[in-house]
């Protein structure tokens, strides 16, 4: 995991799970209106890109695009709704998985 290199185990698991509880409560809870959805669209796209859920930051600027646009909002937003699922299912893999390092041991 290269990002780990760049923030730390214990900061990037942080980072990971303020993603994924971030993600529900943006685009999994009920749409308000477009500029909430634009809002959350937008505040998704970078977080998500700077850790690698590419997919679902393509799918962001969709969702910000299409509403900015007035155009029709289902298609972009299944497509960012399955993007989203697909990321809290590769979070929750990723911190299933990676086992904490062992404590350092100080011997005197």
């Amino acid at each position: 995991m290269e990002l780990e290199g760049v923030f730390g185990h214990v900061r990037l698991m942080e980072l990971l799970g303020h993603l994924k509880d971030e993600i529900g409560q943006r685009f999994l809870a009920p749409v308000i209106n477009r500029t909430a959805l634009r809002n959350d669209a937008h505040a998704l796209l970078s977080v998500s890109g700077s850790l690698g859920f590419f997919e679902l930051s393509r799918r962001c600027i969709e969702m910000e695009q299409a509403c900015r646009l007035g155009s029709d909002l289902a298609d972009p937003l299944d497509a960012a709704h399955a993007a989203a699922k697909g990321a809290i299912a590769a979070i929750e893999d990723l911190v299933g998985r990676v086992v904490e390092p062992p404590p350092a041991i100080c011997v005197a």
